[in-house]
């Protein structure tokens, strides 16, 4: 059960309720909140519960763009979305729950597999493409597409994560206090220009910040750099990136051209659309890889208890096997174990909740075996009790 108390400063909350929710193990901090792993009582499911901190939810510009998040993402709901089941606020503390994705990011991918191949490439684009054609159809801008955030499911399912700074396109222009809250909304690495000169901002901004985040993932470095974050806005806005085929040899032509269309500095040298992203990703996927759609995703991992596929191999041990070999296993194994993280999470959560259907099973069956026990022995003293006694021949008198 929860405290009655507001529990205060820097603390694992893992062990804790909050609400309907059982707080079991942190698996990571961001910049305003930390996440845990919890199980819904209500629905016995696993869930992400992500808790502002309490020097956050002190600033009210922070709690108001944590609440925005909330409000944004649970209207879409998509497959390629992360949902927001309920946001809500118990002895202070400020919170969100939402679909648990057991997988590694984009970030770590990279980290330990290294950059995609064409075919992976193409499906990251084509399933963030759909998530945020549906964004764009409830007028939602993302505002921070990045590796960080895009989540892969053992099954190879994108998953888009954190609307933490999307904002309603029909809404008010944004007030200072909302832009007060660090430098400039958005990740300097994969800003569009428009963003990182605090202009106005549509989904063409997020299609431009998914061709910096496939440049990355392919490049294996991100389009731009610099010492600060200033001078990587200012790349964005004033230096063309370098050719793909400077840093990899392997890739079709159709995928190139569309990285690069995306990070046209005019919103309207890019697509115009996400739907328009989309037809593109498809010509190219069918020029380059006929029957495409209907293979295994190429995305697609396991964790080693999946049943072995002979078709692909690409589970988390492989990611440290491939990793060992790259010379900078310091980083990878930092990954690895942000990886395993969520996996071992995984497993404990259904390793408590086996265990406790156990213990209840066991209690109900020994309160079933006493209880027939004390009925068979009710039963055997009502009959002897109805018995009369006999006399022993030992004691019977002699007869005169």
């Amino acid at each position: 059960m929860h405290s009655d108390l507001p529990i205060r400063g820097p603390r694992d909350l893992s062990g804790t309720r909050l609400g309907g929710y059982r707080l079991l193990r942190r698996l990571g901090s961001g910049a305003m909140a930390d996440v845990y792993l919890a199980e819904q009582a209500s629905l016995s499911r696993a869930v992400a519960v992500k808790v502002l901190r309490p020097e956050t939810a002190a600033r009210p510009n922070a709690v108001l763009r944590f609440s925005q998040e909330a409000r944004a993402a649970a209207g879409l709901v998509h497959g390629n979305i992360v949902q927001i089941h309920e946001v809500d606020c118990i002895d202070g503390h400020h919170f969100l729950a939402e679909e648990y994705v057991a997988g590694p990011t984009l970030r770590t991918w990279l980290q330990e597999r290294g950059p995609l191949d064409a075919r992976q490439a193409l499906a990251v684009l084509a399933q963030v493409g759909s998530a945020l054609e549906r964004a764009a159809e409830q007028g939602v801008v993302h505002r921070d597409i990045k590796p960080e955030n895009l989540l892969v499911t053992p099954a190879g399912e994108v998953k888009v994560a954190d609307f933490g700074l999307a904002r309603v396109l029909s809404a008010v222009a944004e007030g200072p206090e909302l832009t007060q809250d660090g430098t400039a909304l958005g990740t300097p690495l994969y800003m569009s220009p428009e963003q990182a000169e605090g202009r106005a901002v549509d989904t063409r901004s997020d299609l431009y910040s998914l061709g910096a985040t496939l440049y990355h993932l392919l490049a294996g470095r991100p389009p731009f750099g610099g010492s600060t974050s200033v001078a990587v806005a200012l790349a964005h806005l004033q230096e063309i990136p370098g050719a793909l085929e400077i840093h990899r040899d392997d890739l079709p032509p159709s995928l190139t051209t569309i990285v690069l269309r995306l990070l046209a500095k005019l919103p309207a040298e890019r697509y115009q659309s996400p739907s328009d992203l989309l037809h593109a990703v498809e010509s190219a996927e069918e020029a380059a890889f006929p029957g495409f759609r209907r293979q295994k995703s190429p995305l697609a991992w396991s964790d080693g208890s999946s049943p072995p596929d002979g078709r692909f191999r690409t589970g988390v041990e492989d990611f440290r096997e491939r990793s060992s070999h790259d010379g900078t296993q310091t980083t990878d194994r930092r990954a690895s174990l942000a990886t395993n993280e969520v996996r071992n999470a995984t497993l404990r959560l259904q390793s408590a909740m086996e265990r406790e259907r156990y213990e209840a099973e066991a209690t109900r069956r020994s309160w079933m075996s006493v209880a027939a026990v004390a009925f068979v022995a009710l039963g055997v003293g009502f009959v002897l009790g109805r018995t009369p006694p006999r006399r022993s021949r030992l004691f019977r008198l002699p007869s005169r």
